[in-house]
């Protein structure tokens, strides 16, 4: 009871020294609170929804949810074909593209790059990944078609290449371009260029499977089967489900092809985290200066409290909870406006950033956790100065001496 009594106390003096108190520097003080929160969870979400676009990219334009890939020490799987059928009888699979690949040489007009060229089936790719809506110009290529390639924009060069200078310098759709794969020269006639944003795709360059499979001397054979599931069941439990289909060969999920993903990612959150410290500094700092000109000007009320037997620990909670009151309608209206403005504002209006357009979505648990730490900074930044000149004796702060 002593404790609640104590606790109303401190609430009464809070409450009457914010509503008592200068209209503008509380007006400023919640402002502040409110951008900091802002700040900090609007950074994250940008972070986050950097991250998830990466990911998403692979797993689009890449490697679908699963890659399978040849046993240990052997370079091809096996009759793909027969394989193939035994994946996509799975309920859970919504297609499977056998892929053969290799390193190239293109070369047009005096110009050449190194790239990986992936022999692939059309249809089949198409099931899995989005490459045939990502053409710049010109088309993605068809079963029938021979002696045809696309190439994505940092091979090519031109439409926005971020490498131009190591690309081919702006070859068109219609161009002819020599190939050459482990030895053997082809040349293919330019039917399109791509960009997915991927650097690894569009850094690749893509023909029929039976171009690929004449060059390589190989038949029914892939160094790679992309394969895409549903969105109702995990990769994990999609990779048992296969294994459980007898299959020998390796089963992948994405994320183990996302490494270079990773490494982005936690530099991403170490940026995160760094910005969220700068705005919690700003946040401690803030509250101490409100605080202690608060006290400051307040010294001989102060003074009179402890003169008529209010406990030290009471004044000090009074201006915590103070703080705290700021604190918490700053994180709100920063909260209402991330959840309600923001984020359905850029769900309808994505933002267009280098990996393409993302949406600012406000995680309740990255809001919860930051908020815990605005009002840690909010306590602590107020309870040091009303700690240090409550300690004072009633002569200092009545008299000033």
């Amino acid at each position: 009871m002593i404790i609640l009594e104590k606790g109303k106390v401190s609430f009464f003096l809070a409450s009457r020294s914010i509503i008592r108190g200068n209209k503008g520097i509380t007006t400023f003080t919640i402002l502040v609170m409110t951008l900091i929160f802002l700040q900090i969870v609007l950074f994250s979400s940008i972070l986050g929804g950097v991250t998830v676009q990466f990911n998403k990219l692979m797993v689009d334009y890449q490697t679908g949810n699963l890659v399978i890939e040849p046993v240990e020490n052997e370079k091809y799987i096996e009759d793909t074909s027969s394989l193939q059928k035994k994946i996509e009888g799975l309920p859970e699979i919504i297609g499977s593209s056998a892929r053969l690949r290799s390193s190239g040489v293109i070369s047009h007009q005096g110009k050449e790059v190194g790239t990986v060229i992936y022999g692939i089936d059309p249809g089949d790719e198409s099931q899995v990944t989005h490459l045939e809506s990502a053409m710049l110009s010109g088309e993605f290529i068809s079963c029938p078609d021979r002696g045809e390639i696309i190439l994505g924009r940092e091979v090519s060069g031109g439409y926005g290449a971020l490498m131009e200078s190591k690309s081919l310098g702006g070859v068109e759709v219609g161009n002819t371009v020599n190939v050459k794969i482990e030895g053997v020269n082809r040349e293919f006639r330019v039917k399109g260029i791509y960009s997915t944003l991927y650097s690894n795709t569009d850094s690749s360059a893509y023909i029929n499977k039976a171009d690929m499979e004449e060059i390589l001397g190989v038949k029914n054979r892939a160094n790679e089967i992309a394969v895409k599931t549903t969105s109702d069941i995990s990769e994990e439990d999609a990779r048992m489900k296969l294994l459980s289909l007898g299959i020998k060969e390796e089963i992948r999920t994405w994320h183990e092809f996302a490494g270079m993903l990773k490494t982005i990612e936690s530099t991403l959150t170490m940026l995160r985290n760094a910005f969220s410290a700068i705005g919690l500094l700003i946040a401690f700092v803030i509250i101490f200066v409100v605080i202690y000109v608060n006290i400051v000007n307040k010294k001989r009320q102060i003074g009179v409290q402890k003169a008529i037997g209010i406990d030290q620990k009471v004044i000090v909670t009074s201006f915590v909870i103070q703080a705290v009151l700021y604190a918490f309608i700053g994180i709100t209206l920063g909260y209402l406006i991330m959840h309600y403005i923001i984020s359905p504002y850029t769900i309808v209006h994505p933002l267009q950033i280098a990996v393409g357009p993302i949406s600012l979505i406000l995680e309740n648990f990255e809001a919860f956790s930051r908020a815990a730490l605005l009002f840690l900074a909010a306590v602590i930044g107020s309870f040091i100065p009303a700690y240090n000149l409550s300690k004072k004796s009633l002569l200092e702060l009545i008299w000033g001496k």
